[in-house]
């Protein structure tokens, strides 16, 4: 049935631009990708995460993740910067257990020689690794937030991203891994500019 319902996910992408109160976990439950935990987690492995992969970290990589945030960054600003090096590092441990390492930029499949993820998957994927990091407690200065949709109404392409919200202040930022190659860091801006028609390949953006 997930597979079979593509105009009604747009309409929820869609509706969820305008949300900051519904799930993450909401976003997840489109594709059948249960909560988190370190040792049993589902990550899309295909566009449109019509392909699922059921994976665990080992105590090594589980590890590997922790220290990125030792010491414990003090501010939010050090915080994103700290997710920023995070999910890059999970994409690299996670493309190496299914396939996807070879993922490449945006929907480029010129020298992919696997799975190509899209938009909506790296979305889902990102949500899973920021809600396995707060239930983790290495999340303290941000709530994860539900992932954003920008396009039809702003006569864009769709185009969907992980968010958070900084605790203090509110500002509420995305997390977008579908601009770059797995494992590379993803960017991380204000909401407003994203939905504005941030690109970082795009000169106006370069600052």
């Amino acid at each position: 049935m997930r597979r079979a319902l593509p105009v009604l996910l747009l309409a929820v992408f869609m509706a969820a631009g305008c949300s900051t109160t519904r799930r993450p976990s909401l976003y997840l439950s489109h594709f059948d990708l249960r909560e988190p935990t370190v040792k049993d987690f589902d990550v899309c492995a295909s566009s449109g995460c019509r392909t699922i992969s059921k994976l665990s970290y080992s105590d090594e990589e589980w590890q590997s993740i922790r220290s990125l945030f030792e010491p414990a960054p003090t501010t939010a600003a050090a915080e994103r910067e700290r997710l920023i090096l995070t999910i890059a590092a999970m994409e690299t441990i996670i493309g190496e257990k299914n396939g996807t390492s070879a993922d490449n930029m945006k929907n480029d499949r010129r020298v992919v020689t696997g799975p190509q993820l899209d938009c909506i998957a790296e979305a889902a994927n990102t949500t899973v690794a920021l809600i396995l990091l707060d239930k983790e407690g290495l999340i303290r200065h941000h709530r994860v937030g539900y992932p954003q949709h920008r396009g039809f109404t702003r006569l864009r392409l769709p185009h969907n991203t992980a968010s958070l919200f900084d605790n203090e202040t509110g500002e509420h930022y995305v997390l977008d891994s579908w601009f770059y190659a797995n494992g590379e860091p993803p960017v991380c801006v204000p909401v407003s500019d994203w939905k504005a028609g941030y690109d970082p390949h795009k000169e106006e953006w370069q600052r």
